[in-house]
């Protein structure tokens, strides 16, 4: 699967979910023909693009930008099974709740900041792959 480019794994990844480009336009925040143009490999997702797309289609950003094999994608949970929250997710929710609501707003801003450097970091991987010509 490494051989195939960004926009045909988000393509596979996309008729294995069983979403249009529409559809996944709409969960991702962007219009079909933004999917559309991943797909054709003309333009590729970036920053808070990249990693809501990888939360949609049910993979890490790593596979969609590179396809590492060590990073392939599971088979994919049915939507209506995926908006349940995991144990950790449970348990991160539950414990950000017992916080006072100035600790709230100190957690947020940490989180916010953190996502922040891994789309930088993503995007900076993303023009590197690019300058040294690999799909």
């Amino acid at each position: 699967m490494s051989n195939l480019s960004i926009g045909q794994r988000v393509l596979q990844r996309r008729k294995e979910i069983g979403f249009n480009q529409r559809e996944l336009g709409k969960a991702v925040g962007v219009s079909h023909s933004t999917v559309s143009l991943w797909e054709s490999d003309t333009t590729a997702p970036k920053g808070k693009n990249l990693h809501t797309l990888s939360r949609i289609l049910q993979c890490s950003p790593t596979w969609i930008l590179f396809g590492d094999e060590d990073k392939s994608p599971s088979e994919p949970v049915p939507a209506e099974a995926s908006e349940c929250l995991s144990p950790d997710e449970t348990e991160l929710l539950e414990l950000f709740r017992s916080l006072p609501a100035s600790e709230q707003q100190a957690q947020l801003s940490e989180l916010r900041a953190r996502s922040e450097n891994f789309e930088k970091l993503f995007s900076e991987l993303l023009e590197a792959r690019k300058r040294t010509g690999r799909k």
